[in-house]
């Protein structure tokens, strides 16, 4: 654009070689797809699905000690040892490792799934746009003989 800016003899020429600039830009971001542009919106909705639920399952999981006494005082810093109070005692996960595996086998198909519907959308776009060949043969894992 900016070798093009400097051969323009007018202000015509310099809007006209503006507005090809991000039509290119446009197509080069792939902002030009709705479907392209939803398939992606709900790659992301997965992954912060995915992250949510890991951040979940990791707090769950850690060991916490109580910070409030039986009494409903909070526990200073440094615990008193008092033979009243009982020992620590670990959170325990609520779901069992079978459960924890089959939702992480569901987000995984659920991603896999809609990755894979966006190859057909990049693939049809390739027609008009080459650059995305490469981007189709990616997401359907063509060419990936290394």
């Amino acid at each position: 654009m900016h070798n093009r800016l400097q051969t323009a003899k007018s202000i015509d020429e310099v809007i006209q070689h503006h507005e090809f600039f991000l039509d290119k830009c446009l197509r080069g971001c792939l902002l030009l797809l709705p479907e392209f542009l939803k398939k992606v919106e709900r790659l992301k909705s997965l992954c912060l699905q995915y992250a949510a639920a890991t951040q979940w399952l990791i707090s769950s999981s850690i060991d916490v000690p109580s910070l409030v006494e039986s009494d409903g005082s909070l526990v200073s810093e440094k615990p008193r040892q008092s033979k009243s109070r009982r020992p620590y005692q670990p959170l325990k996960l609520s779901s069992s490792n079978k459960t924890v595996a089959d939702s992480i086998l569901k987000f995984e198909r659920e991603f896999n799934a809609e990755l894979q519907s966006l190859g057909p959308i990049l693939n049809s776009s390739s027609k008009a746009e080459p650059y995305m060949t490469h981007l189709s043969k990616c997401i359907l894992g063509i060419g990936n003989e290394q």
